[in-house]
């Protein structure tokens, strides 16, 4: 197997749409924090890497090949939302009792990563954007300088853009009937989950170095 830049790619590609189906369908369950009873989305962990990657690959390959890689990643959740609505859509089988118990689950789990994957949508093309625009305006600015410096700062603005959409959309039933108001959904969902983000974004800082190093080295065979 040839290890050069385009496979090495087509593997990020691999990871990017990977990480970011599975944000979307197993982002409901909240995780423990350590206090309170606070909880964070297990998509915490795997979310940020969608901005790494685009980062790693827009410094090596340029800014063209990182909006690939979100253009190829919307397909991927339309696609992801299509056969949802089929699945949901189609009648169920009931054999047994049990059967009738387990398509009862099945429609409460997807229904609402139905509801997250639409939310995400516009959430992610906005963010991966803005996250991609904001990268390259600051590697041209720097003259390549100060990875570490852009590769933050552009997952700080993609990230905030991205949380506001989703949250906004995924929330809104609760903004029109008075149970949340924009400074509520803000100061209690949009800003902690958004600023949990950053300190994950900061921590894998070293990671971005690694991964461009990863994608610029001479082939290797295997």
């Amino acid at each position: 197997m040839k290890w050069d830049v385009e496979f090495k790619t087509n593997l990020l590609l691999g990871f990017y749409v990977a990480a970011l189906i599975a944000s979307n369908l197993l982002g409901g369950k909240l995780m423990p924090i350590g206090f309170g009873n606070r909880g964070l989305t297990v998509s915490i962990i795997m979310f940020p890497f969608l901005f790494l990657i685009t980062d790693i690959v827009g410094e090596v390959q340029g800014k063209k090949k990182a909006r690939q890689f979100v253009n190829i990643g919307l397909i991927s959740l339309l696609v992801v939302l299509l056969w949802q609505l089929f699945s949901l859509s189609v009648p169920a089988a009931v054999p047994n009792e049990w059967y009738n118990t387990f398509n009862e689950s099945y429609k409460t789990v997807f229904s609402l990563s139905l509801t997250f994957t639409i939310a995400s949508i516009l959430a992610f093309f906005f963010g991966q954007y803005v996250d991609v625009a904001t990268y390259h305006i600051f590697r041209k600015k720097h003259k390549g300088k100060y990875i570490w410096l852009r590769n933050n700062i552009s997952t700080i603005f993609g990230q905030f853009v991205d949380s506001s959409i989703w949250t906004l959309i995924a929330f809104s039933p609760k903004l029109f009937d008075g149970t949340f108001t924009l400074f509520s959904i803000y100061s209690i969902i949009i800003v902690p989950y958004w600023l949990a983000k950053v300190v994950v974004a900061f921590l894998d800082t070293p990671l971005a170095y690694l991964g461009i190093w990863w994608l610029r080295s001479k082939d290797k065979k295997g």
